[in-house]
Order: C-alpha cells, then sequence, then structure tokens
C-alpha cells in the first residue's frame, strides 16, 4: 500500500494540472458473500435498489449462466436494467476472487444498462464482464464511489444520444479504457463525460471520445463534437488521459483523431 501512494503521488506533477487530492487512493473489494444470479433483475423507474437492504450485507453477485458469465461476447445480458429515474447501490458484481488477468469470465455478465437517467452508487464491479455500466438512451449517468476491477476491454459505454456520463471518486485498476463514447453507433450524437476524483491504475486510457465525426457518413454531425471534462484525474500510466476518435456510422470502424484543435477541444483539463 505504501508503494502504491507513493507511487501515485509521484506522477501527480506529471499527468494533473490541478490538486489530486480528491482522487482516491487503491480501493479494495468489500469482503462479501457470493450469491449465484442466473436472470437480469430490472429496477423500475423512479426506485432504488440497495443491495444491503435486499440481502442485509454486502454481496458478490456472480452470474452463473453461458450469457451471465462476464465474457467479451455480444450476447451477455446485464446484471441489472435501471428504469430512467433508477439509482443502484452497494453491490458487487463479478467474482473477485476468480483470479488476476482481464478475461477471466467470472460472472460480470454485461454490467449495469441505464435507460435514461440513473444513478450507481458504491458499486464495485470485481471483474467487469463486457462492459461495468452502459448508458443506453438519453440522459445522465451519474457514477459516485466504488471502484471497477479487471475490463478486457472499457469500462463505462455511453451509447445513448445527446446523453452524458458523470464518474467522481471512483478507482479503476487493470483495463482497457475507463470510458467510451460510441464511435459506431447506429444513432449517434455528441456526448459528454465529466470525471472528478478518479483514479485510474494499469488502465491503456482514460477516456475515449469522438471530437469529431465523420463527415462523409455523418453529414448532420459535420459541426459536432464530443467534450470530455476532467479535473483530479490521476494515471500511473504515461498513456493518454483522453484519446479522441472520428466517429462514424454503424458498419464503419472510427479511427484515431489527427487534427489538434478538434483534440483540444474535446479534451478538456480542469
Amino acid at each position: 500500500m505504501k508503494r502504491f501512494n507513493a507511487l501515485l503521488f509521484a506522477v501527480v506533477g506529471l499527468f494533473v494540472a490541478t490538486s489530486a487530492l480528491a482522487a482516491p487512493g487503491k480501493r479494495a473489494i468489500p469482503s462479501c458473500t457470493k450469491v449465484l444470479v442466473t436472470q437480469t433483475t430490472d429496477v423500475p423507474a423512479n426506485t432504488v435498489f440497495d443491495g444491503l437492504v435486499k440481502y442485509g450485507k454486502m454481496v458478490c453477485l456472480v452470474g452463473n449462466i453461458k450469457k451471465m458469465d462476464g465474457s467479451q461476447s455480444e450476447s451477455q445480458i446485464p446484471h441489472f436494467t435501471l428504469g430512467a429515474g433508477a439509482t443502484l447501490k452497494n453491490v458487487v458484481l463479478g467474482d473477485p476472487a476468480k483470479g488476476t488477468g482481464r478475461n477471466l469470465t467470472a460472472g460480470g455478465a454485461d454490467g449495469v444498462h441505464c435507460a435514461g437517467n440513473c444513478k450507481i452508487e458504491n458499486v464495485y464491479w470485481g471483474d467487469v464482464g463486457e462492459d461495468a455500466a452502459t448508458l443506453k438512451g438519453a440522459g445522465t449517468m451519474t457514477v459516485t464511489g466504488g471502484a471497477a476491477y479487471k475490463a478486457a476491454d472499457k469500462m463505462f459505454q455511453n451509447n445513448g444520444v445527446n446523453s452524458k456520463i458523470v464518474i467522481t471518486n471512483f478507482y479503476a485498476e487493470e483495463g482497457g479504457k475507463l470510458y467510451r463514447s460510441c464511435g459506431n453507433c447506429s444513432k449517434q450524437s455528441a456526448r459528454t463525460v465529466t470525471i472528478n476524483g478518479v483514479t485510474i491504475y494499469n488502465v491503456n486510457a482514460g477516456v475515449g471520445v469522438n471530437s469529431s465525426f465523420d463527415k462523409s457518413k455523418l453529414p448532420a454531425l459535420a459541426k459536432a463534437y464530443d467534450v470530455a471534462t476532467m479535473s483530479d484525474f490521476v494515471s500511473n500510466k504515461a498513456s493518454s488521459r483522453c484519446t479522441a476518435f472520428v466517429g462514424t456510422a454503424k458498419g464503419n470502424e472510427p479511427g484515431k483523431e489527427k487534427e489538434a484543435d478538434n483534440i483540444a477541444r474535446a479534451c478538456v483539463f480542469k
């Protein structure tokens, strides 16, 4: 722990222009009781699912069928779907004791799906499956507290139209990206993400945004672009905390952004 904290503070001067006091140090998965799960739990609009209230203790919810094993298969189903205005809190998703590595099929399923506005509070991903959480519709997903470990690819995915994800007081370790705005969804739009008080450790890249859109494929979005606003965002790696892409239409692959001005307008550090 002492060595880890020393490393984090040593890199603050390299990677953070402002005070990093709000960014947490290493955050361990809470002790939890394993509960096997075979289907998605639907949380209705404007309601709260609190794991501590339902189970009386912290539990690790572990997918126990093929479609919830936490692989990178697109057929994975989520542990939770949150209706508009719903809140999920105080649970662990996936089996944190499965082992080390980033593709362990440890029952993380496809994490959490939000239909629109939703809140995710003090949720831990012991082993991220397909994704940790995905915003599917218009609105704002707010992630507060918690941590995510061992993601084969990205952790938070924004597929919504005119949508926003806010991540605060969060710790992530071992993964591809903390956040990605969809680069080739069937319905594309500019999206925003706010990162405040977040530490990533051994994560390849921080956020991935569309700093422009392919005019030939998406002429209506010729002047549109994502914006990532980041403060107290700490990484132990020299790789970019913000990677910019050229968003495109479904069936095409987004390329890396080459225009410096486009990158600067999309990746905003406070």
